[in-house]
């Protein structure tokens, strides 16, 4: 045993009593036994310091030790990372789980592959009762063996969700990165640091469970969680305007900086619907809905102001913003050109099981349809079919799964429209109707007349329970 590596699972922790012993049971539960634990409990008020000294009792492979204060969870994670001893590193939220075989698994795969930094696992998201969120469906995990180091950038920026950071990391490596960073966001700032030192492995398969509280934390929550005194209204806007600037602090070359640029700029446009909705509102209310060309600028001025004066004239991107006269200019064509994106010429072609699903759908057979598009999915997946998923799931009256659907259906692509569309009206079902306000703005103009009419109506009624002033005339 002696010869194997040893690894060292960081635990921070503070009031975390409910779960803390069901999270204790799945490491120690671990085939791979070679490992020590550090519990560093942030002065908690609740009974987390009796379950770890009494685990600790049992278990000479944990180290316990209690702060006399509670310093704020990057403070405490930055301890259980600086005390840790082995070659390898993870941290252990509270109130996760992990299978057996997760340290092995992950260990197998590092040392099989020393280009790799961290090896994480693919994820279920789990609710405060152990369900599993059906919004997180087709959730992907990072993985970016044999990409170039942008691409490893992409691959963090065009997803929600960063619970890589929990995977199994070389501690070489963890001290390389900016631990205790008090910024909301920090845990993506550390991951793009890591993904500028190597690459992501991944175990394909579900061995480890992340639990979010349905609904998500709130801007207080995480204030609280991060000591965070001065309040914020621009969380995500800030989130990528902190990894801009981490981008321009590291060793990448300037063309590489512009590359990273860009790919903000196409990526939070046209992929990540969820991040793009949430600096819109941010910066100009729980009304906004910007075209492509609107947000695509919004941002790159947000972005920009991390840009060094000497770069600028390497980045066609701030050249066009600072240029800017009257008009708004459209910067996704500079994006495209800079990262060689062409447009696709058509949507992605129905495989044969996905168009036995929807002739299923259309003789009314919805539960076979659904059975074939689900395994379909499993081996291709595209926004097309997730869309018609998600139709199956909402005539089932799944809304949950029906939801999940339409949400993955415009991750991978913002301008499915139908889906954007789909989705407002399962949100206006469900009671979300400042959501759904954003969906059916995007997409209503571009859908056909019989469905913008419906659209419309169920628009028109969102805004009226929420009292915002009636815009729809403005959609015509």
């Amino acid at each position: 045993m002696a010869r194997e590596p040893l690894v060292s699972i960081g635990v921070p922790v503070y009031n975390g009593a409910k779960f803390l012993r069901e999270s204790l049971d799945s490491l120690l539960a671990q085939d791979y036994t070679h490992f020590e634990m550090i519990i560093s409990d942030n002065a908690s008020g609740d009974a987390t310091g009796e379950i770890c000294r009494e685990y600790a009792a049992r278990d000479p492979r944990i180290r316990y030790i209690r702060q006399t204060e509670n310093r704020g969870a990057p403070w405490n994670f930055e301890f259980v990372a600086r005390e840790a001893r082995g070659e390898y590193f993870m941290w252990a939220a509270h109130d996760d789980l992990w299978d057996p075989s997760y340290i092995r698994k992950c260990l197998a795969l590092l040392e099989a592959h020393p280009e790799a930094v961290l090896c994480c696992t693919e994820d279920r998201v789990i609710d405060q009762d152990g369900n599993v969120l059906p919004e997180w469906t087709g959730y992907r995990n990072i993985a970016t063996l044999g990409m170039t180091r942008v691409q490893r950038i992409h691959e963090l920026i065009c997803r929600m969700g960063w619970f890589a950071l929990y995977g199994l990391i070389r501690r070489e490596a963890v001290l390389k990165i900016s631990l205790g960073l008090q910024v909301l966001g920090a845990d993506v700032i550390m991951l793009l640091e890591l993904l500028l030192l190597g690459d992501f492995a991944k175990v394909e398969e579900h061995l480890f469970s992340t639990r979010v509280p349905r609904g998500g934390k709130t801007l207080e929550d995480y204030r609280e969680i991060f000591k965070i005194e001065a309040a914020t209204t621009t969380h995500f806007t800030n989130s990528a305007a902190d990894l801009m600037r981490a981008v321009y602090r590291s060793n990448l070359s300037s063309a590489e900086k512009t590359q990273v640029f860009a790919d903000f700029i196409h990526s939070l446009t046209r992929q990540n619907h969820h991040w793009r909705r949430l600096i819109a509102q941010e910066i100009l209310g729980p009304d906004a809905a910007l075209r492509d060309a609107e947000f695509a600028f919004l941002l790159g001025v947000a972005l920009s102001g991390r840009v060094p004066f000497d770069e600028i004239k390497h980045n066609p991107l701030c050249q066009a913003i600072y240029a800017a006269r009257d008009s708004v200019p459209d910067l996704l064509p500079i994006a495209k050109e800079i990262l060689g994106i062409a447009e696709p010429s058509s949507a992605s072609p129905m495989n044969e099981a996905h168009q036995q699903a929807v002739r299923l759908f259309q003789q009314g057979r919805a539960a076979e349809a659904a059975a074939v598009l689900e395994q379909a999915l499993e081996t291709q997946e595209s926004s097309e079919a997730w869309n018609d998923w998600g139709t199956i799931q909402f005539a089932l009256r799944h809304l949950p799964e029906a939801e999940g659907g339409f949400r993955r259906a415009l991750c991978l692509d913002m301008k499915n429209y139908q889906a954007a569309v789909n989705l407002g009206v399962l949100l206006a079902n469900l009671g979300k109707s400042q959501e759904s306000v954003f969906y059916l703005h995007y997409g209503l103009p571009r859908v056909s007349e019989e469905q913008r009419t419906v659209a419309r109506r169920i628009l028109e009624e969102c805004r009226r329970k929420l009292t915002l002033p009636d815009q729809a005339a403005a959609l015509s």
